[in-house]
């Protein structure tokens, strides 16, 4: 927010023709003021931050880890990789390529923003998930591609993980019409971080009860 020479807002004394709404805008203008001094004394250090690769996504991870240094109270951030353009992970077609450039970027981008959370002892108060909408089959298409699966792999990252892999390993000898099979009901998952983490009662979200799976230390 621009700030007026002498300081960034006024605060307006209340009185008696001051009703509700007036002091609502205060007390938002207030808050809105006291963030962006946070943003500014945040972005003053951002010399500091970790190294981050060229990568879009390594942007707007170190913006989050900017945001959570910051602690403006915001509990969820959502990021995106790849999308359904050319060149995403929806792969009918030059899979390898794609797909790997994918990967690399996921990859470097998240042990950058891993390390920075760790160096400042905040890797404890975050919760990394990845998702998405499908799997994909095991045989190549005819385009160097592959189809939809009903399968596909989720990745945690964070300071309060136990590690290790969930689940078996899937086969590549018992497949669902050319795709792996499921093995871990992804709202499992979900329920995890719903309950386990931001404390929430997941069946408003998901519509049942779904049992989380043990991959948080306390």
């Amino acid at each position: 927010m621009p700030e007026r020479p002498g300081g960034c807002c006024a605060q307006i004394k209340p009185g008696p023709f001051f009703g509700a709404l007036l002091d609502f805008l205060q007390r938002g203008t207030l808050d809105a003021c006291a963030a962006s001094r946070r943003l500014r004394a945040v972005a003053q250090n951002a010399d500091s931050a970790g190294n981050y690769p060229a990568f879009q996504l390594a942007k707007t991870l170190r913006l989050v880890a900017r945001l959570i240094r910051a602690d403006l109270g915001i509990r969820i951030f959502c990021t995106d990789l790849g999308g359904g353009d050319i060149g995403g992970f929806d792969n009918h077609a030059n899979q390898l390529g794609n797909h790997c450039a994918l990967l690399h970027q996921l990859s470097e981008s998240v042990a950058a923003f891993v390390d920075d959370l760790r160096r400042d002892k905040l890797l404890d108060r975050v919760l990394l998930m990845t998702f998405s909408e499908f799997g994909r089959t095991v045989a190549e298409n005819g385009r160097r591609g592959t189809g939809h699966g009903a399968a596909a792999p989720l990745f945690l990252a964070g300071g309060r993980l136990g590690g290790g892999l969930i689940g078996e390993h899937p086969s590549l000898a018992d497949l669902d019409q050319g795709a792996q099979k499921v093995h871990t009901d992804f709202r499992r998952v979900y329920a995890t971080v719903l309950e386990s983490w931001l404390g929430f009662d997941s069946q408003l979200v998901l519509g049942g009860k779904y049992k989380p799976l043990d991959v948080l230390r306390t």
